[in-house]
């Protein structure tokens, strides 16, 4: 039942790409298949210099793009080495776009800084400003990019938000509706107070224990196909992913040894809600999730970029 997810066209594609070939000096190379998705990362401000407030730096955006790859691949000597055995490198890395929609050279590497006019941007059933206006007026094509809304959330409905974000559609995987939004505000929206690392440059706004880049990488995650690791109910509940322990709700702060169901709680996946510092693990039945989306799903199959990486 373990990895129920891999599809037959991922099974072939990299048993073609693993094969051996030799280099120049007749040694024999194994290849594995990388999946690598351009960002871009629409800067909503309100008419802050930049680096200042919601206009944050270039640099506060590198900062969490390292985050990202250091998560998703298990990036040995950084915050997010594990030894779990159930952990794993997804295959999945992120990248800054370097061309806007037009075709043209980003002075800013993967960025879109927007003036939203408004010093706040609340998120809520009934009016959202962010979906209904927002997101559909500044989006880049989700077929090409990769769409990271940056905002200063306030007001009554978001005033504990941290991010949210759009899950993929026709996926095929149980957990998931068939359709989970329109095209036109696919992506991830994040405060920007607890986007990138403060373990990577001095960003004073950013908030502890928020501020290390996980709610990103949590969001991201989401938008991959992965539900929440207590599966959003109780112990009758589940994730869809064998290899993470059932849990009856969520953690917050640094829990160890916690059960709530049978099993010993996995609290350092990035899918539960504990602190930046204690997250490091996404399991393999977690990229096996996240590969048939962007294998299947529209927007993220055209969107993913595929390259070979030599197998150490």
């Amino acid at each position: 039942m373990k990895r129920l997810f891999a599809t037959t066209f991922l099974l072939l594609l990299l048993s073609a790409c693993s094969s051996d070939s030799e280099n120049f000096n007749g040694d024999e190379t194994q290849y594995q298949t990388i999946y690598r998705i351009p960002v871009v990362v629409h800067i909503v401000h309100n008419g802050e210099a930049v680096g200042s407030g919601a206009n944050i730096s270039y640099a506060q955006i590198q900062s969490q793009i390292e985050v990202l790859n250091e998560d998703f691949r298990r990036r040995i000597g950084s915050n997010a080495f594990n030894e779990n055995e159930a952990g794993a490198d997804t295959l999945i890395e992120f990248f800054l776009a370097t061309e806007d929609p037009n075709g043209s050279a980003l002075e800013e590497p993967g960025i879109d800084r927007v003036d939203g006019g408004r010093s706040e941007w609340p998120k809520g059933f009934l009016r959202n400003p962010i979906e209904t206006s927002l997101k559909p007026f500044t989006i880049w094509d989700p077929e090409k990019y990769f769409n990271i809304w940056t905002v200063n959330f306030g007001g009554f409905a978001s005033r504990d938000l941290l991010g949210y974000a759009q899950f993929p559609d026709e996926s095929g995987l149980p957990g998931l509706n068939v359709d989970n939004g329109p095209d036109n505000t696919d992506g991830i929206v994040i405060g920007y107070k607890y986007f990138g690392s403060s373990e990577k440059g001095n960003f004073p706004d950013l908030i502890a224990p928020y501020d290390l880049g996980r709610t990103t990488t949590h969001e991201v995650g989401h938008w991959l196909g992965l539900r929440h690791i207590w599966g959003d109910g109780d112990c009758t509940y589940d994730d869809y992913c064998l290899d993470t322990p059932l849990s009856a709700e969520p953690s917050y702060g640094c829990p160890v040894d916690k059960i709530t169901c049978t099993e010993l709680e996995m609290t350092e996946n990035y899918m539960d809600y504990t602190d930046d510092g204690c997250m490091n693990v996404f399991t393999l039945d977690q990229m096996d999730r996240m590969h048939a989306v962007l294998e299947t799903c529209p927007r993220r199959k055209e969107l993913v970029v595929l390259v070979q990486e030599p197998m150490y």
